[in-house]
């Protein structure tokens, strides 16, 4: 076996089971298929693995260039993963042909076409690099479902959305981000992004839990909230893996913590554990809550496409199948009528996903409040220096596709809080 073949092979199983199996990166065959190299091997994987899936389209409209009759899908797959390496990687073009050549006997692939394939794409990989994505190359699925946007958005769409994600840091106090040892671009008296690549369990202050990772459009919301003293008894319905309670904990609140998927609270644990928090954790099916008790703020980070994420997640694109939207939005619905139900008089609902599709952002509070004439949608307030995101805020509502904040890339988002009046 060549050298790096084992690893590029593993990578075509990754990308096959997500595109032929629509599993999520974190699926645990995926995962057990990862575990099992060695850490230098793994950042090979997962870079390569991610890059494959944000390129996907461009290598598939560079195949198209060389060839017309329609080819099998393992051949695309490897092809994809070889094209990314070769093109968008600037990896050692001799090294990629061989391996996939290898990857290909082992396939039944007939192998003297990838090679020969492969061979007059590296020729012409530097004018192949700017090779262009149409909004009209997109999923189907995704089509459908962004009509409405303008065409300024559908162009800031692909200028962003697959480029690397930056990685922000949100910290318990401003006095941990005045010390911090890394170079930050802050982005709040208590947020910033990483400056560089960095590997955050290296910075020192990790291990001391002053702060934690959460994208700028996670942590936005909250950071817009002025949590008042009569807000005593506040929920996180979907807490997992944590950053928005944290940024509750941060301001010495009565929170309580709520998670159906046990996986997702042993993160939320570890999490906690290391940021030296102890709240109150909960196992439990939100709908399922009893109604006895009642909150003064719940915070509701839904589930959802996760569009908005596609940088972080480009299996969205890259799946078979797009999100089951009709599931989605109705599980949304039934999560904001629970939390109406056990919501006290004056008190909000911060309804957030990670999405900027009509269905699961401005519809889903629009028919909220049309059935439910004893709430009201909140004015968005930007707090001291958030003006200069004003933005991000339109109607009312925080709304963003993939954008760029202080030139550093920031998740699709939406957050709306309503408020019961009677």
């Amino acid at each position: 076996m060549i050298k790096g073949e084992k690893v590029r092979f593993d990578i075509y199983k990754i990308l096959y089971s997500v595109r032929k199996f629509n599993k999520k990166l974190n699926h645990q065959s995926i995962q057990k298929i990862i575990n099992k190299h060695k850490i230098k091997d793994i950042s090979l994987l997962n870079n390569v693995i991610l890059n494959s899936m944000r390129f996907h389209l461009h290598s598939s409209k560079i195949i198209n260039k060389y060839i017309k009759k329609k080819i099998k899908e393992k051949e695309k797959i490897l092809l994809i993963s070889a094209i990314t390496q070769i093109v968008f990687l600037d990896f050692k073009e001799y090294a990629v042909i061989n391996c996939s050549v290898e990857i290909a006997k082992k396939l039944k692939i007939y192998h003297g076409f990838i090679n020969a394939l492969l061979k007059k794409i590296s020729k012409d990989k530097k004018k192949l690099k700017n090779i262009d994505i149409k909004f009209e190359d997109l999923p189907l699925w995704f089509k459908n479902e962004t009509n409405a946007l303008s065409t300024y958005q559908k162009n800031l769409f692909l200028k962003n959305f697959n480029k690397e994600p930056n990685m922000h840091l949100v910290f318990k106090h401003k006095d941990y981000l005045e010390n911090f040892e890394e170079k930050l671009i802050k982005t709040s008296q208590v947020s910033g992004f990483l400056v560089g690549k960095k590997n955050i369990e290296n910075i020192k202050s990790f291990s001391k839990g002053y702060w934690w990772v959460q994208d700028f459009s996670s942590s936005f919301p909250l950071q817009n909230l002025n949590l008042k003293s009569n807000m005593v008894k506040i929920l996180d319905a979907c807490a997992a893996p944590g950053g928005k309670s944290f940024q509750v904990l941060s301001n010495n609140k009565n929170l309580v913590l709520n998670d159906r998927s046990k996986n997702r609270i042993r993160i939320l644990k570890s999490n906690l554990n290391r940021l030296n928090f102890n709240p109150k954790i909960l196992n439990t099916d939100f709908i399922k809550f009893k109604e006895n008790q009642k909150y003064d703020l719940i915070i509701i980070d839904a589930p959802c496409s996760s569009v908005g994420t596609i940088r972080k997640n480009p299996e969205i694109f890259f799946k078979s199948n797009g999100p089951n939207l009709e599931e989605l939005c109705d599980l949304q619905k039934r999560m904001i009528i629970k939390a109406s139900n056990i919501l006290n008089i004056n008190g909000l609902i911060l309804y957030m996903v990670c999405s900027f599709l009509r269905k699961e952002t401005e519809d889903q509070i629009n028919n909220f409040l049309t059935n439910h004439t004893n709430f009201e949608l909140c004015k968005f307030n930007l707090l001291d220096q958030n003006i200069r995101y004003a933005k991000l805020v339109k109607n009312n509502f925080m709304l963003t596709l993939p954008n760029t904040i202080l030139n550093n890339y920031i998740d699709g988002y939406f957050a709306a809080f309503l408020k019961k009046i009677k």
